[in-house]
């Protein structure tokens, strides 16, 4: 997603607690810091599918719902659903039957028989008003209702197992009032007429996605389809759905070229992971939110026509990374933040030319040389509320790894990776050691070091260059004076030009000396370190 306006970090969800990890559905993979998990969660049972049926009011603040949800058991002991404990549970079942059912906080715990590799199936009817998660908001034509889920806010209107390790399909019956719209993930199969002016919407999500992306919306909203006929790959449905005031700007504007983005990371990654696309006006506290298949953008930013072309390709590249391809423990929100970051960038690369994407990584690399949370490496095993993993390191930092990599791999090979990766893990979980095995593996050879300086150490490397003259050379000097606790940075084939003149260096230790043949009695007039602009570093002047 795209972060909204500061002011979110004073809600109330801004305060929950993140968990650090252990366990889930088997053994941890071998604790090198990039296979870290620190989330202190248990999840005792693969939920495989959900059924949601949901009733909508056209006013007040209360819904009611059922929730089905098939498991895969991993040994025996009770499904434990996350909810909030402000909605009223009226029943439970477990295969069918009525189920003795006890709350635990907010959760609800339902003893099932079998064993591992056995099956069951819950049900969960309640009602209420939640306090956060699903958005009751206004009445008659300025009625919204938009859930927001991101990051464990799921529980607090839905009964399913909320954490992104646990990924699962869906499928949606949503009753509401016939005058309104209504947005859920996957295709939309069927809408029945019920009495007393009500519909009934069924939408089907047939791949597995996150909890924090399953997600309803109902509004007074305009549907637009857009693009389509340039795809050269399967082109799925492609839609803007906007209040009607601000349709006009939605399709003239930032989703004027939505399909085309598409078709580009079609193109360039994998075709579209899911069956439809929409993009959608909507209440949530963030830019842009990157539900599976029903974006949602911030009505306040459309409005005020902040919404960018930029969060439109940021928020479609999410479509593979992030939720086709989920971070297994929320301390590697790289994998999603920082891919969907670079994916923005390869888009204004795509669409204006190598200026545009120089000029969104300086962008990137201002953001992390002045934020604070720089003097932390990007997997952050101290990280404990959710939200403050919203930095710059998961976004800006995390975009600089992957153009750093294209860098080290060459354009082949760095993109043979990434949809190698994405292939690999389609619809699965994924942490950084699984993306730098399959990486290293495409480009043939040891990429571990990179990694773990990239993701494991604070900082970025500081570079002082001398230049002297000895004769017929010239000695160039490159020292590391970045923070000691920062650690040293390995940088082999850095390039520095010298006048017109590019040499490389390979930087490995705290200083670093060339000698080069020079023609000139005088020393170089102009002194550039990565004129190409591969590596996020810093450049300060030699005393």
């Amino acid at each position: 997603m795209l972060r909204g306006p500061a002011r979110r970090l004073l809600c109330r969800w801004a305060v929950l607690a993140g968990f650090a990890v252990s366990g889930g559905f088997g053994p941890l993979a071998a604790q090198s810091p990039l296979a870290g998990r620190w989330d202190r969660v248990r999840l005792r049972h693969d939920a495989l599918h959900y059924d949601i049926a949901i009733s909508l009011p056209d006013s007040g603040g209360s819904f009611a719902a059922a929730v089905t949800a098939h498991w895969r058991l991993e040994g025996p002991g009770p499904v434990v659903l996350d909810l909030d404990s402000i909605l009223t549970v009226r029943s439970a079942e477990v295969n069918g039957k009525p189920a003795r059912w006890r709350r635990e906080g907010h959760r609800i715990v339902l003893p099932v028989p079998g064993a591992a590799g056995g099956a069951a199936t819950t049900l969960v009817r309640y009602d209420g008003a939640p306090v956060d998660g699903l958005l009751l908001r206004g009445t008659g034509a300025t009625r919204t209702v938009f859930a927001d889920n991101w990051p464990d806010r799921a529980r607090h209107w839905l009964a399913v197992q909320d954490h992104p390790g646990d990924k699962a399909s869906v499928s949606w019956s949503i009753e509401a009032p016939a005058a309104y719209g209504v947005v859920a993930n996957g295709r939309l199969t069927a809408v029945d007429t019920l009495p007393g002016g009500r519909l009934r919407w069924h939408f089907d999500n047939p791949e597995p996605i996150p909890t924090y992306t399953m997600v309803l919306g109902m509004a007074r909203l305009t549907t637009t389809r857009v693009g389509g006929a340039a795809c050269s790959q399967p082109c799925p449905p492609v839609s803007v759905l906007s209040y009607p005031e601000d349709s006009a700007f939605a399709v003239e504007g930032p989703f004027r070229r939505a399909a085309e983005i598409v078709d580009f990371f079609s193109r360039r990654i994998a075709p579209f992971p899911y069956g439809e696309l929409r993009h959608v006006e909507s209440s949530t506290m963030f830019g842009g939110m990157e539900n599976a298949t029903a974006i949602f953008y911030d009505e306040k930013g459309y409005r005020a026509r902040r919404t960018s072309e930029g969060t439109v390709a940021h928020e479609t590249m999410h479509q593979w990374f992030g939720d086709a391809v989920t971070e297994a423990d929320w301390h590697h929100l790289w994998l999603s933040e920082g891919f969907a970051t670079y994916g923005a960038a390869l888009w204004a690369e795509h669409a204006s030319g190598d200026s545009a994407l120089r000029a969104t990584m300086q962008e990137a690399r201002a953001a992390v040389l002045r934020a604070p949370v720089t003097e932390r490496p990007i997997l952050d095993s101290a990280v404990t509320v959710r939200m403050q993993l919203l930095n710059s390191n998961n976004y800006q930092k995390g975009s600089w790894v992957l153009h750093t990599l294209r860098g080290l791999m060459g354009d082949d090979a760095f993109f043979r990776g990434l949809t190698r990766y994405f292939l690999a893990y389609r619809h699965r979980n994924a942490l950084s050691s699984d993306f730098a095995r399959v990486m290293a593996g495409e480009a043939g050879r040891d990429l571990g070091w990179y990694f773990r300086q990239a993701l494991t150490q604070p900082g970025y490397p500081v570079l002082e260059v001398k230049t002297e003259l000895d004769g017929g050379h010239l000695l160039v000097s490159v020292t590391q004076v970045q923070k000691k606790e920062w650690g040293l940075y390995r940088m082999p084939n850095l390039q520095i030009r010298l006048d017109d003149r590019v040499i490389t260096l390979d930087v490995s230790g705290p200083l670093t000396r060339l000698a080069t043949h020079w023609e000139s009695d005088r020393p170089p007039a102009s002194v550039t370190v990565d004129p190409n602009g591969w590596w996020l570093l810093d450049v300060r002047r030699a005393p």
